[in-house]
């Protein structure tokens, strides 16, 4: 069965539809087509096996005491309940689960993808999480996060990772660009989020551009800007470079069997 994929058109006044990362990585891309492009009549045809997994990995070390270390645990709950939203008209939902791992001089993997039973009970593992404290080896959570991709993601899957850190390791932190190459060699797209607003001094966030997957654009975030979750929910599930490739092109016709994947409202 093919499935017209689509995202809702409530998310800052414009539609947002599936990214090059998602594309990429699901098979069967069949074709799509815009009539203009910030129009609602962009449409993607993929067949229905794509698995999204993500990772949120939290910085709990003595740079993220207190509220920072709520903030990262808010964006994780907001995350989850907007991926909630996604549906196919057929009623099937997209197929996507998450882990959570935090970090400091050693590493805890608060839900592996092995355990996942569904968004609540993710979000009821959530709150409990209690502050480490110590130093900030964020090249230890790099190295666990591509472990447990390769011990229990699935094949075939998008494997995304969200990395709460401001750019600041302890000076005995193992070489983290290593880690982070490793990671990205094993098909895991790395989104970097400052915590504060130490992540934008130049030398923090000229590292959080060469953690993050290419373009930093793209995948490099900040806990304290405005909508930040919607920033990166649409990074993940929405496109420009698509965008740009079907300019001029036609719309495609529907097939009988295919389903609309939305967001809350009934596109046609």
């Amino acid at each position: 069965m093919e499935i017209l994929i689509w995202y809702f058109a409530n998310c800052a006044g414009s539609w947002l539809l599936l990214s090059p990362v998602l594309l990429q990585a699901c098979k069967g891309i069949r074709r799509f087509s815009m009539k203009t492009l910030h129009s609602p009549s962009y449409l993607f045809i993929l067949d229905e096996d794509c698995i999204l997994e993500i990772a949120f990995l939290l910085d709990s070390s003595e740079s993220a005491k207190d509220y920072n270390h709520e903030q990262q645990k808010k964006f994780v709950l907001e995350t989850v309940d907007r991926m909630k939203g996604l549906q196919l008209s057929s009623g099937r939902t997209l197929s996507w689960r998450m882990a959570l791992l935090q970090y400091s001089s050693t590493v805890f993997i608060e839900q592996t993808f092995r355990n996942w039973k569904g968004p609540e009970v993710f979000k009821s593992h959530i709150a409990p999480i209690t502050y480490i404290g110590h130093g900030t080896y964020t090249t230890y959570a790099i190295t666990n996060l591509t472990q447990l991709y390769m011990t229990e993601g699935t094949p075939g899957s998008v494997k995304l990772a969200v990395l709460f850190t401001d750019g600041v390791d302890h000076p005995r932190n193992p070489d983290i660009f290593a880690a982070t190459a490793d990671a990205k060699h094993q098909g895991i797209v790395l989104f970097t989020m400052g915590m504060t607003r130490v992540a934008d001094e130049v030398s923090n966030a000229a590292k959080l551009r060469l953690l993050a997957s290419i373009p930093a654009s793209r995948f490099v975030f900040n806990l304290q800007d405005k909508g930040t979750v919607e920033k990166v929910l649409k990074e993940m599930v929405c496109t420009e470079k698509y965008l740009q490739m079907a300019r001029g092109t036609s719309r495609p016709e529907r097939s009988k069997g295919d389903a609309v994947f939305r967001f809350g409202e009934k596109i046609w």
